[in-house]
């Protein structure tokens, strides 16, 4: 690896860390809701709700979600899902400078913004660090 590459490749890296521990963190998150026995999905949020728990019930408490199981999955998977995939993306890109599939990752990361409110000025800056690292990989490496 020439040093041009190695310092792209760590750059790329130290750019895509962030956006990924927040994505896993996400995706660790939703799922260790969609796996709590004790809640409620899909509850109508205009309507009132009543829960008892009794004193031999497994449950100590009730949680209530407004969106479905299937409207999680799906918000997990597209949000936190594609941060994940366009840094991954970068970071391969990095490694084997192909600057195509950089400039793929660049530009997920960029409408990814759109969608993740808080943290859309990370995505920002980091979809603009991945385009102009993808300016550093040799333009004919087109593979």
């Amino acid at each position: 690896m020439r040093g041009t590459q190695f310092i792209t490749t760590l750059l790329t890296f130290l750019a895509a860390t962030p956006v990924v521990g927040v994505a896993l963190w996400s995706i660790s998150n939703t799922v260790g809701r969609l796996s709590d026995p004790c809640a409620t999905w899909g509850s109508p949020t205009d309507q009132p709700l009543s829960v008892q728990i009794g004193p031999h019930d497994p449950c100590t408490h009730a949680t209530v979600h407004g969106q479905s199981k299937a409207q999680a999955v799906v918000v997990a998977a597209l949000v936190p899902g594609g941060l994940l995939i366009a840094a991954m993306l970068a970071v391969a890109g990095a490694i084997l400078s192909m600057r195509r599939m950089m400039l793929a990752a660049a530009i997920g990361m960029l409408a990814e913004t759109l969608v993740v409110f808080t943290l859309a000025p990370v995505t920002l800056a980091v979809g603009l660090a991945f385009l102009f690292l993808a300016k550093r990989l040799d333009p004919v490496s087109v593979r």
